[in-house]
C-alpha cells in the first residue's frame, strides 16, 4: 500500500471524456511545445489542449488544429503503447479498470510523461485520464486540483487569492465571491467563517476572496451563469471557483462545477457550494431525503439539524453502514441514541427510545410502538414525498383534472382535451405502460370528470349547463352518454359503498346532501339526504375497510380564523341514511389546508390517506401534499402530512388518486412552468402513490467524495491564455 500510496501521491487527474472512447494518443497539435491529449469516440478525434504544461483546456474537435490531423492522429494510435499500468485508479473508484495509455511531453520539459485512462462508473460513467509528469513542481500531492507550486509559491497568472493560506499538504479551495448591491458585506464575512467551518469539518480548507459590488447593470437579470460570464474573469476558471451572492435565501449552481448563485446565509452558500464539489441531495441513494443522511445537501437537513440551524454539516458517512429499506424497516438501530438524537426533531420528528449503550428503537411507521418484527414505512418525506416517478404518456395537454378509478381489477384514467371538448379512457395496462386514448362521444365540459367503478363496468361523469350525466365503459364499449335522473345540478363527489353508488353534491352556500344509486340499468337516484356537515370545497369519500363507515373529508374555518381547514368525519350507514358519528381536524391545531376536492383513500393495512392542494397563490397555482393517519396521537394529533415532489410542483386543479390490485396510482396537471420537458397543462401520471421506495437508501460520506473527487474535478479545466 505504501507504493500505490506514493504513487497517487506523485498522479493526478489530467481530464475526462465520455467512456466510449477508444483510443488515446499524446500529440502536440497546436505546435507549442508541450503534448495534447487526443481521444477517439464514435470515429471522430477530440483535442484536449495542455495549457502551459499545467492543465487540460476544453475538449475542441480535431477539424479546429486542421484538416489533415484526424489522419495523423489515427496513425499515431497505430503506434501507441498500450501497456499496464503502473498507478492506482482514480482514488474515488479504486477497482476502475484500466482501458488506455499514452506518451507524451505535457508539461514542456523534454522528458515523456505517462498519461492513462480507467474506466469510472463513480459518480457517473467517464474516462478519467490520470497523468504522471516527469516535473514534480507541476504535481498535485492533496488532489485538491491546485498544483503543489501554485500552493506554496503563489497562483499563477497573478491571480489575486483573497484570504487564501493554501497548504500543499493539506485540500483547499478557493471562492472568488461576488455580492450583489445591497447585500450586508460585513454579515457575508461572517456567514463565510461558517462555510470555512464547515469545510474544514470535512478535512477541506475553504479561502474565499471578496469581489466588488455587482451593480445591477452588471447582474445579467440575476442569471448566475450569465453573470459570471461577465464577472468572473476567464484566465482564473480552473484555479478558483466563483458565486454571486443575493439578498435572500435559495439558490443554484453548477454539480461538479465552478459557478452558482445563491442567497447570504451561510448554510445555503455550504449546500450551493458543495454541488460545485460534486454533492448531490441524495448521496449515493435513488431515494431522496433518507432519514440518516444528516448533510446540509439532503433537503431533510439543509437549514436545520436536530432542532438547531448552527447544526448543520455536512455528512461524514457514520451511518453508511446500514441500509434502509422502506418495505422492511427494522425499528432497532445499532446506533447510540444520542448520535441519532436528531431524528426525534423537526422535519421527521421519529419517536426514539435507548435501547442499551449502542442500539436505539425507533417507530418509523409513527404507530405509537416499537416493533419486534420489520415494518413497512414511507421514512424518506423530510424534504417532501413523492407518488413515485413522473410519466406524461407522450406529451398530453389537459383541459381539467384527470380522474382515477378502479373498475373490477383495472385502473383506468379520464381526461378532457385541452380544448375541452372531449374526454378520452385510458385502460392501465400494468408495469407504467397505459392502452391508447379512447375518446367518448358527446363528453365536452368545462368542469372536472369523475369516475367510479358502476357494478363491473366504469362510470365516466361529466357535467354541463343543465346537470350531470354518465357513460358506462368497459374494455369492449362505451355508452352513450344519459343524464342521471334526479341529481341535482351541484360540485358532486362519487365513490363505491358496498354495491351501491353514493353521490354527495355541494350547494354553493356549502350544505352536502347524499344521494344513492342503486343499478346501472336506470340512471335516477333517490331522494336527497342532508348531511349534518358543511364544506368549502366538493368532499372526498372512501369507506374505512375496518369500521365500513363512510369517511368524508371536507374543509371549514377552524376556531383560530384559518380557513379551508381541512377534517375528516365518519358517517356509520344505515340502509340509505348517514348517521354522524365524530368530525376531527386533521392534524389538530397545527392545521393542514385544502383548497380543491380531496381524496380519500387507504392503504393495505387500513391506513388513512388524504390527497389533497395546499390554498392557491395569486397565479392560482397549487402546491400538494399526501396526509396520512398515523397511531402516535402525540405527533399533530395523531397525522403526519408531507408535501409532495416539491415547492416549484404546482397545478390549478384537484388530483387524481386510485389504489387496488394494480398499485397505487397518482395523476395531476402540471401547472408550474415550462421546465424539465414538462409543459403548462401537462398530464403526469405516477405509479407509487404511497411512496413507499423499493431502492435502498443510506448515509454517505460527503467529505470523502469531496476530497477524492469533487475538488479536482470541479476545476478540471483552464481556459486558454
Amino acid at each position: 500500500m505504501l507504493f500505490f500510496a506514493l504513487q497517487d501521491a506523485l498522479t493526478r487527474t489530467w481530464a475526462t471524456c465520455d467512456v466510449r472512447a477508444d483510443a488515446l494518443v499524446a500529440h502536440d497539435a497546436d505546435a507549442d511545445g508541450r503534448a495534447d491529449a487526443c481521444v477517439r469516440i464514435g470515429g471522430a478525434w477530440l483535442v484536449a489542449r495542455t495549457v502551459q504544461g499545467w492543465k487540460t483546456s476544453h475538449w475542441k474537435g480535431a477539424e479546429s488544429f486542421g484538416a489533415a490531423l484526424a489522419e495523423e492522429l489515427e496513425r499515431r494510435a497505430a503506434e501507441e503503447p498500450n501497456d499496464a499500468p503502473t498507478l492506482e485508479p482514480p482514488p474515488y473508484q479504486l477497482d476502475a479498470p484500466y482501458a488506455l495509455s499514452a506518451r507524451g511531453d505535457f508539461d514542456g520539459d523534454g522528458k515523456a510523461d505517462t498519461l492513462r485512462g480507467f474506466r469510472c462508473s463513480k459518480p457517473g460513467a467517464f474516462l478519467e485520464l490520470r497523468i504522471e509528469p516527469s516535473d514534480p513542481r507541476l504535481r498535485d500531492g492533496d488532489g485538491d486540483g491546485l498544483l503543489d507550486v501554485w500552493e506554496s509559491e503563489g497562483l499563477p497568472r497573478g491571480i489575486d487569492g483573497g484570504n487564501a493560506k493554501l497548504d500543499p499538504t493539506r485540500p483547499d479551495v478557493i471562492c472568488a465571491v461576488a455580492p450583489y448591491e445591497g447585500v450586508d458585506r460585513t454579515k457575508l464575512e461572517r456567514e463565510l467563517l461558517s462555510v470555512a467551518r464547515i469545510y474544514d469539518a470535512i478535512g477541506v480548507q475553504f479561502w474565499w476572496r471578496m469581489d466588488a459590488t455587482v451593480l445591477p447593470e452588471r447582474q445579467a437579470g440575476g442569471d448566475w451563469g450569465a453573470c459570471a460570464a461577465l464577472n468572473f474573469p476567464a484566465a482564473e476558471r480552473g484555479i478558483l471557483h466563483w458565486m454571486q451572492v443575493t439578498r435572500g435565501g435559495g439558490g443554484q449552481a453548477q454539480q461538479t462545477g465552478d459557478m452558482g448563485g445563491c442567497g447570504d446565509g451561510f448554510a445555503v452558500f455550504a449546500h450551493e457550494f458543495g454541488h460545485q464539489l460534486s454533492l448531490s441531495h441524495t448521496g449515493d441513494s435513488t431515494p431522496a431525503w433518507c432519514p440518516l443522511y444528516s448533510s446540509l445537501m439532503n433537503y431533510a437537513y439543509n437549514y436545520s439539524l436536530g432542532g438547531s440551524a448552527n447544526a448543520v454539516r455536512l455528512s461524514d458517512g457514520r451511518f453508511a453502514a446500514l441500509e434502509l429499506r422502506e418495505r422492511a424497516l427494522s425499528e432497532r438501530l445499532p446506533f447510540a441514541a444520542e448520535s441519532l438524537r436528531f431524528l426525534s426533531s423537526a422535519p421527521y420528528r421519529f419517536a426514539l427510545q435507548p435501547d442499551g449503550a449502542d442500539a436505539t428503537r425507533i417507530d418509523w411507521n409513527h404507530d405509537g410502538v416499537f416493533s419486534e418484527t420489520p415494518v413497512t414505512a414511507d421514512v424518506n418525506y423530510g424534504g417532501s414525498t413523492s407518488c413515485g416517478e413522473r410519466r406524461d404518456l407522450g406529451g398530453v395537454l389537459i383541459g381539467a383534472a384527470p380522474a382515477l378509478a378502479y373498475v373490477g381489477e383495472r385502473a383506468w384514467l379520464a381526461t378532457l382535451d385541452a380544448t375541452q371538448a372531449r374526454v378520452a379512457l385510458r385502460e392501465y395496462k400494468g408495469g407504467e405502460a397505459w392502452g391508447e386514448p379512447r375518446s367518448v362521444p358527446d363528453s365536452a365540459t368545462t368542469e372536472d370528470p369523475l369516475l367510479v367503478d358502476a357494478w363491473g363496468r366504469g362510470l365516466l361523469l361529466t357535467r354541463r349547463v343543465g346537470g350531470w350525466g354518465a357513460n358506462l365503459f368497459d374494455e369492449l364499449e362505451v355508452k352513450e352518454r344519459a343524464e342521471i335522473a334526479g341529481l341535482p345540478d351541484r360540485e358532486l363527489s362519487v365513490a363505491r359503498v358496498g354495491d351501491r353508488i353514493l353521490f354527495v353534491t355541494r350547494s354553493s352556500e356549502g350544505a352536502l346532501e347524499a344521494f344513492w344509486l342503486s343499478g346501472a340499468d336506470r340512471l335516477e337516484v333517490g331522494a336527497g339526504i342532508p348531511l349534518a356537515l358543511t364544506s368549502v370545497v366538493p368532499v372526498g369519500l372512501g369507506v374505512d375497510p375496518k369500521s365500513g363507515d363512510l369517511v368524508i373529508a371536507s374543509t371549514a374555518t377552524n376556531a383560530k380564523g384559518t380557513s379551508l381547514c381541512l377534517r375528516v368525519s365518519n358517517f356509520h350507514i344505515e340502509g340509505d341514511q348517514l348517521a354522524h358519528v365524530d368530525t376531527r381536524w386533521v392534524r389538530g391545531e397545527a392545521g393542514a389546508r385544502c383548497s380543491t376536492r380531496p381524496i380519500v383513500s387507504f392503504d393495505a393495512s387500513g391506513q388513512l390517506h388524504l390527497f389533497h392542494t395546499d390554498p392557491p397563490g395569486i397565479d392560482g397555482q397549487m402546491n400538494f401534499s399526501r396526509t396520512r393517519r398515523i397511531g402516535n396521537a402525540a405527533l399533530d394529533d395523531g397525522w403526519l402530512s408531507a408535501l409532495l415532489y416539491d415547492v416549484w410542483t404546482r397545478t390549478r386543479r384537484p388530483l387524481a388518486f386510485a389504489s387496488g390490485p394494480q398499485g397505487a396510482l397518482f395523476a395531476f396537471r402540471w401547472d408550474a412552468a415550462e421546465a424539465h420537458g414538462m409543459r403548462v397543462n401537462g398530464l403526469l401520471v405516477a405509479h407509487n402513490g404511497f411512496g413507499i421506495d423499493d431502492e435502498p437508501m443510506r448515509d454517505f460520506d460527503d467529505g470523502a467524495k469531496v476530497r477524492s473527487h469533487g475538488l479536482a474535478h470541479s476545476i478540471l479545466w483552464m481556459q486558454d491564455p
